[in-house]
């Protein structure tokens, strides 16, 4: 009776300890594969808009980005916290003020490839839009 007791433990241990392991390594390829994807996954972010000032400026840039980057136009830093693999581009407001159409204050936003996002800074406007994305 008591050897079949042992047995029994036996079993349950070596099974709980596979389930543990496959538990590991799954975490391990998830972890893996999101920190691939974040390192190797490309916006390319058209940037348009003016100043209306004494003089007026326009900008135009067109730069490729990675998660983690940052773009800088007329005093704002945005912060790019995610790309998608289809190219939609998440950020956060690191510096400067950014408002939406209404003229509300926005701290972070999406771009989506081939949409045009309007964006209102202090006395201007600009136009942030994927043109491209890539990945490898």
């Amino acid at each position: 009776m008591n050897s079949k007791i042992n047995k029994r433990n036996a079993v349950i241990v070596w099974i709980i300890a596979a389930a543990a392991l496959l538990a590991t390594l799954i975490t391990v390829a998830v972890i893996s594969i999101d920190h691939y994807i974040d390192t190797h996954t490309w916006a390319t972010v058209y940037i348009t808009g003016e100043i209306n000032s004494d003089t007026s400026d326009a900008f135009v840039e067109e730069h490729e980005y990675l998660k983690g980057d940052k773009i800088s136009f007329a005093g704002i830093t945005l912060k790019i916290t995610d790309i998608t693999h289809d190219g939609t581009v998440t950020f956060s407001v690191e510096q400067g003020n950014l408002y939406n159409k209404s003229g509300e204050a926005v701290n972070s936003g999406v771009i989506t490839k081939n949409e045009l996002e309007h964006y209102k800074i202090d006395k201007g406007t600009v136009y942030l839009r994927v043109i491209r994305n890539r990945y490898q």
